[in-house]
Parts: C-alpha cells; structure tokens; sequence
C-alpha cells in the first residue's frame, strides 16, 4: 500500500466515523454548520472518484426517525454509498413519482395543471332519498369530468341523529325527522352534491316530494303528440299516481297517461300533479305548430322521394302502385322455386292511418324513440303504395333464410332494403331488413352495385324541419 493510498483509506474511515457521531448526535437536516468529514484533512477529493449510488426504485432512501434526522437505511445487499465516496453522508433523496398527463409522453409533467384532471360537478342519481328507521339507501354518484384523478368522495351528515352516511355514501336511518347528507370531492372539497333525507318510521307512508321530467318544453304538430316521462321523488313514495291538465285545450290536451296531443297552433302549459300530494307539480311549456303538408310529392329522375325531408300530401291516397304489386308477385314466386316463402305485414297506409300508428308509438315509448322506427304521417313511405313490410319485424329476420334471400335478390325484381344497417345517419330510420320498396330494376341495381340509398346516390336529405 502506497502513502497516499493509506491517507485515502484513514479519511475514508475519518469520514465514516464522523457520520456514525452524527447520526447518535441526532444533527438537523437544516443545520447552518453540518458536520464536513473532509474538514482540516487538507485532503481533496481524488479525481474520478465514484458518484454516490441511487437505491433502486422502491428502497427506503430516507427513512426519519420521530426527531426528524434523516438517517441511511441500505437496503440489504446494496453498498452504502459512502464507501465510495469519502464526501457521502446521506443517500441521494428519491425523486417524488409524477403521474403523467393522461394522452401525453412527458413523464415530468405536472399532471396536476392538465385540463380535465380535477373534479368539477358532482351528479347523483337521486337527490331525495326516503328510509325508515334501521333501513339504508344509497345514491349513485359521478364524478365530472370522467378524465378526473381522484374521484374519492367525502360523506357527511348534517344531524346523525336523524341520519347517518358511511364513507361510501351508505345513508341509514336512526330516527324519525329530516336532515341533509352531503358529499363532497376529496380532490375539490368546493365541489359538492346534496341529498334531501327523510327518516320514518316502518308504519308511516312515505309521500310524494318532487316530480321531475325528461323534458320541460315541447314542439309538437297539429294532431301529433308528445308524451314527457315522469320521476316521482322519493321514487318509494306509496301513491305515484298523476294528475295532468292543459291551461289552454284549444291548443294542446293532455289525457290522464300524460299523452300530449296538438289540436291548434299556439303555446299552453301542460302540469302535472301528484296525487298523493297535489302542492307538487311539474310543468311542460308547449308549442304546437301547424304541419307543413307538402303540396305535391317530390320527384327526383322520376323518382318518387318520401322520407324524412321530402313528404307527401294529406290528401295523397293511391293504394298499392300496381306496378310495385306486379314486381312483388315475381318476387315471391322467384323465392318460391327456392323454397323459400314470403308474405305481406304490411303494405300500403294512408296519412290517418300513419297519423294515428305513429301516436300510438310516441304514447308507448315517446317521441325521440318513435322518431326512429316510425315516420311522422305525411312522411311514410307506406303512404306512396311502393312500400311493403316482408314476413317478421324482427331485427334477426336478416339471420334467416328468407331475410338473406332478400338482401341478396330484392334488387333483381326492382327493389331496394330501403333502411339498411349503419345507414340511420343518412335515412333517418333505424335498421329494417323486412321493408323494402319498389324503384324499378335499373335503379334497384345501381343501388345494390354502389352499395348506396336513395339519399346517397340523389345527394339528398332526410330529415324533420324541427
């Protein structure tokens, strides 16, 4: 061993000695004067000396004793760092992991100022909840935006004598009365949701408190009809029945289901009431408008068009185009011979019967669902005698033997699918592979070539005015 390697060696050892003293001292991490193992050797540090080691990810770098030193803590089977570097007194502080900004690659950035990270809005699925004594109930509860880190939420209630709420969100009744159990954003405690709780007793009858709609306003036509859906709150109320009236019947009625029909152009209020209790209520404001009936039917390269955009008049009544008959008959004796039957749901319909088709729909389901799969009158394609409706009005008609039959040969007899699939965007109508209507086979075969519907292959529209 040379001379200076020795001197190396006895400040190594120097240095270690002086941490040990300050670790047992029990030094502050902000001490002016930390203790210097290299001071009055006289000694530098030699060149290519080896960096302090970094703890592999997961180590305990800098475990604090209740004092607060900070104090080394090698993981077993790691080189303490000072021994390779006599300047070494603690190990190289960890980086604090960052999450990063969801749809991006920069792992440094602070994923805390990205847009969309906090948590905005608070929705529940109830707001007013009914339990009786010893029992629970629990809302739903969504957090805004989806793209949030932390959804935690935070329940509290505002009298646990009444109520109590678990950190889930679990409401329970303890006693008969009122109270409010709000929940709050653990990311943005600014941020919360209140939920209206009444506590009975297991003999009491749970009232009506509030009613809400899915829509508060309306645009209907003459002798079309709307029908809103109704919420009664709390939603184990015992007696939800309801009670509707129109403030002006010339312009709209209403009957006992909540079925609004237009009978004149104008605006009303339509309310209903609960009859449990009648001091709740909920209001429609609608417009009623009178149809825009079309003069005389459109023709595009003699082309009869009705869908959405284009109608026809009230007055338009021809029955089944007998040219369309003629082709249809063909049709069927062509499936025939290949064992195949087809028959006739549903042909020709008239304005009224269109009209009073299409209020049953929008009464059964509403009219956004109705608007799907049933043409307001006026713009049937029922209406134009070319239309016919084959065998089932089930969408897997198009799994069996017949409905491929007629996807694959309609066009050979003058035909077209006329509402196929993925194509609602552009007809206006959902998926329905029994309705087929008559064009002629040149068109027909144009069609089934391009792959397109009327609307494409005449660059045209479809779709309501309102």
């Amino acid at each position: 061993m040379t001379k200076q390697s020795g001197r190396i060696l006895a400040a190594v050892l120097a240095g270690l000695f002086l941490t040990g003293c300050s670790l047992f001292k029990g030094a502050e991490p902000n001490d002016p004067d930390p203790v210097d193992p290299n001071a009055g050797t006289g000694i530098e540090e030699p060149a290519g000396s080896v960096d302090p080691v970094t703890p592999p990810e997961g180590d305990p770098a800098d475990a604090v004793d209740p004092s607060g030193t900070a104090a080394e803590t090698p993981t077993e089977g790691q080189p303490d760092a000072s021994a390779n570097d006599p300047g070494a007194i603690t190990t190289p502080e960890l980086p604090t992991p960052v999450v990063p900004d969801p749809g991006t690659s920069s792992p440094g950035e602070d994923a805390g100022t990205g847009d969309g990270l906090h948590v905005t809005d608070i929705r529940l699925d109830k707001y007013i909840v009914a339990v009786e004594v010893g029992k629970s109930d629990m809302p739903l509860v969504t957090m805004l935006p989806s793209t949030a880190l932390d959804v935690g939420e935070i329940w509290t209630s505002d009298d646990t004598a009444v109520a109590s709420v678990s950190t889930w969100g679990k409401i329970t009744g303890i006693s008969p009365g009122e109270c409010r159990v709000t929940v709050r954003s653990t990311d943005n405690p600014d941020v919360k949701a209140v939920v209206e709780v009444m506590v009975v007793e297991s003999t009491d009858v749970i009232h009506v408190k509030q009613i809400s709609l899915d829509k508060y306003e309306t645009t209907i036509h003459v002798g079309l009809m709307d029908m809103p859906w109704v919420t009664m709150y709390p939603t184990n109320a015992k007696d939800k029945g309801e009670i509707w009236t129109s403030d002006d019947t010339a312009v709209a009625t209403v009957d006992q289901y909540g079925r609004i029909t237009g009978v004149g152009p104008g605006t009303c209020t339509v309310t209903v009431r609960s009859k449990d209790n009648q001091d709740v209520t909920a209001k429609i404001t609608v417009h009623v408008k009178i149809g825009e009936d079309a003069k005389e039917p459109t023709y595009i390269d003699g082309t009869l068009i009705v869908n959405r955009t284009y109608g026809l008049p009230r007055t338009y009544n021809p029955g089944v185009s007998a040219e369309a008959k003629t082709a249809l008959d063909e049709l069927i004796a062509g499936a025939s011979e290949d064992g195949l039957e087809f028959w006739v749901e549903s042909g020709f319909r008239s304005y009224d019967q269109q009209l009073s088709l299409y209020n049953t729909y929008v009464g059964r389901e509403g009219k956004d669902a109705a608007d799907r799969y049933s043409a307001r009158p006026g713009h049937s394609e029922h209406q134009s005698g070319l239309a016919f409706d084959l065998n089932s009005f089930d969408d897997n008609f198009d799994q069996t033997p017949e409905g491929k039959w007629l996807a694959a040969h309609a066009w050979e007899y003058g035909f077209t699918l006329r509402y196929p699939k993925d194509k609602e965007d552009i007809t206006g109508f959902m998926y329905e592979p029994w309705h087929v209507r008559y064009i002629g086979k040149t068109l027909a075969q144009k069609l089934h070539d391009s792959g397109q519907v009327l609307e494409e292959y005449f660059d045209i529209t479809s779709v309501y005015a309102d």
